[in-house]
């Protein structure tokens, strides 16, 4: 892999580095193949009870280091402790990062912001990843998360008013920015890890008794309400959904017997498990923050070769002949029901083609040529 003249980079991320596997952590761990990468956990209040990881580093991959932050007791009530926080973890960063070039900062979360008043960088990334000025859910959950969202959203706007480069995982999101003075945002939407599916491809697993499969959080946007009919609509399939459920979310104790809560699995099992999908799923609420954002197991499900059928995310309406979309239970059923009866080789190898142009390594390579093009 070419290593081109990148300065190294320093990640600010609202997920840590160690839970699951998200855009964050796919697309550092590559660009690592071309500079040093410091990718520093967000600093969440709870994490004052654990003094002992403060400011602990941790080697991931031969360039890529994980800083887990200093984070004082206090600091979500108390301005004056959160900015002496944020004060600290600067410190600790300008220890870590060589005498050089400055560093990209490579922004995920607005609430990074104060990181970009206190560090030095020759060129400040904002990904805008999701679309932080809407509910992530079907409602509000109450006048904190209303207070959150409007500070995400002024946050926001002073990051697109000083970001060097602003990557946008839709064409919505980039819109968005474009909207708010950039005129330059680029899509650079979701991708997969192709290499860790088979180029050979097995025949359907359950030919007699089909596996409808998801893998992915259940958070507030995902439709449980639809994935309980579907289940109800087909006794004669089999749901799986893999993944962990948010503590946001509530799961009815009754339910279809064949809809089964796998709970959060390694990610190296992931392809394994979607291989025995007879086709993947992504049951959605019809809400602005899903309709605007690239979710990324539909792109590993392509990997596997598998037919998907997605609630409506304006992203895949421009790939319909690998994406269907459908709205409700019913329109699931009737969707997943004509592509498993279609279902053939000719189909699997052209999702395999699409997922092989829209992975991770594709994905990273046109941020690095982006960057690079920079005067």
């Amino acid at each position: 892999m070419p290593r081109g003249p990148l300065p190294p980079i320093v990640c600010f991320s609202n997920l840590d580095w160690g839970y699951l596997r998200y855009r964050k952590q796919h697309l550092m761990e590559r660009l690592a193949r071309y500079t040093d990468v410091l990718y520093v956990d967000p600093p969440r209040s709870m994490k004052w009870r654990q003094p002992r990881r403060w400011g602990v580093v941790t080697q991931v991959a031969p360039r890529l280091r994980v800083l887990e932050p200093i984070v004082l007791p206090g600091m979500k009530r108390h301005p004056s402790l959160k900015d002496l926080t944020y004060r600290l973890i600067a410190r600790r960063i300008r220890a870590l990062v060589p005498d050089g070039p400055a560093p990209i900062l490579w922004i995920y979360s607005p609430h990074a912001w104060r990181f970009v008043e206190l560090l030095s960088s020759g060129t400040v990334v904002y990904d805008m990843a999701d679309d932080y000025s809407v509910p992530t859910g079907r409602v509000l959950r109450g006048p904190d998360e209303a207070a959150e969202l409007q500070l995400l959203d002024t946050l926001e706007r002073r990051m697109l008013a000083r970001a060097d480069v602003v990557f946008c995982v839709s064409e919505l999101l980039r819109e968005k920015a474009v909207a708010r003075g950039v005129a330059n945002a680029r899509v650079l939407a979701n991708g997969c890890d192709f290499d860790a599916y088979p180029d050979e491809l097995p025949p359907p697993a359950h030919p007699d008794r089909p596996v409808v499969g998801y893998v992915g959080t259940v958070v507030p946007r995902t439709d449980v309400e639809l994935i309980r009919e579907l289940a109800r609509l087909r006794p004669d399939w089999d749901v799986e959904i893999v993944g962990p459920i948010s503590p946001l979310v509530s799961i009815p104790p009754d339910g279809p017997s064949n809809l089964r809560w796998v709970g959060e699995i390694p990610y190296a099992e992931v392809p394994a498990r979607i291989a025995r999908f007879d086709a993947g799923i992504l049951p959605l609420r019809e809400i602005d923050y899903a309709y605007k954002s690239s979710p990324i197991q539909v792109f590993d499900y392509l990997a596997a070769g598998k037919p998907v059928v997605s609630s409506p995310v304006a992203q895949f309406e421009q790939w319909p002949a690998v994406i269907s979309t459908a709205r409700g239970a019913r329109a699931f059923a009737d969707a997943l029901s004509r592509l498993l009866a279609d279902d053939s080789r000719e189909h699997q190898r052209t999702r395999r083609e699409f997922a092989r142009q829209n992975s991770w390594d594709a994905r990273v390579a046109e941020a690095v040529a982006a960057l690079l093009r920079r005067p």
